[in-house]
C-alpha cells in the first residue's frame, strides 16, 4: 500500500506540474514590441489650411502639408481636422484635433489633442501636448505623448516620446 500511495503522490505531482506548465504557457501574455525610438519633425500647414481668422463655436478647420526633418527634407505629409469647441478670445480657440502623419515609407502616425489654437502671430511660440494613438507599420499599436510647439501660425515642431 505504501508503494501505491507513493505512486499516486508522484502521479498527482506530475499532473499538477503539467497543468501549471500548460496554463503558464497558454495564459502567458504575448510579448510586446519595443516602443519606437523618439521622433522629431516639423509640420507646415501654411499653404493648405483653413484656420479661421475669427473662430466660431461649432466651426471647424482642416489642413495638410509637408512633414520635414531637422534638415528641412520632406519625410512625409500630414492631414488634420479640428472642431472648435470653445472660444478663448478674438483670435484664440479651443480645438479638438486629429492629425495623421503619413511618412514617405508608408508608415502612419496618428496624433490627437485638445488644444488652444492662436491665430495671432504675436502670441508665438507656444506649446501644447498631443496623444499618440497608434498608426501603421512602425507605429502599429504605438502609444505615447507628443510635445507640440507652435512656432508661427501653421508651423508646428513635434517631439514624440513613445511609451
Amino acid at each position: 500500500m505504501h508503494r501505491v500511495a507513493m505512486g499516486r503522490r508522484i502521479a498527482s505531482a506530475v499532473a499538477t506540474a503539467s497543468l501549471a506548465g500548460a496554463l503558464g504557457v497558454a495564459g502567458a501574455a504575448p510579448a510586446l514590441a519595443a516602443a519606437p525610438a523618439p521622433l522629431s519633425f516639423t509640420i507646415d500647414y501654411t499653404k493648405n489650411t483653413s484656420i479661421p481668422q475669427a473662430p466660431t463655436l461649432g466651426g471647424g478647420f482642416a489642413g495638410n502639408g509637408p512633414v520635414l526633418d531637422a534638415s528641412g527634407q520632406t519625410i512625409g505629409r500630414t492631414f488634420d481636422t479640428c472642431g472648435i469647441d470653445g472660444i478663448e478670445g478674438p483670435t484664440k480657440m479651443d480645438a479638438d484635433c486629429g492629425a495623421y502623419v503619413v511618412f514617405n515609407n508608408g508608415d502612419e502616425l496618428n496624433l490627437s489633442t485638445q488644444a488652444v489654437i492662436d491665430a495671432n502671430p504675436l502670441d508665438y511660440p507656444y506649446t501644447f501636448k498631443a496623444v499618440v494613438e497608434g498608426g501603421t507599420g512602425t507605429y502599429n499599436g504605438a502609444r505615447g505623448e507628443a510635445t507640440v510647439t507652435a512656432q508661427k501660425p501653421g508651423v508646428y515642431k513635434v517631439d514624440v516620446q513613445f511609451s
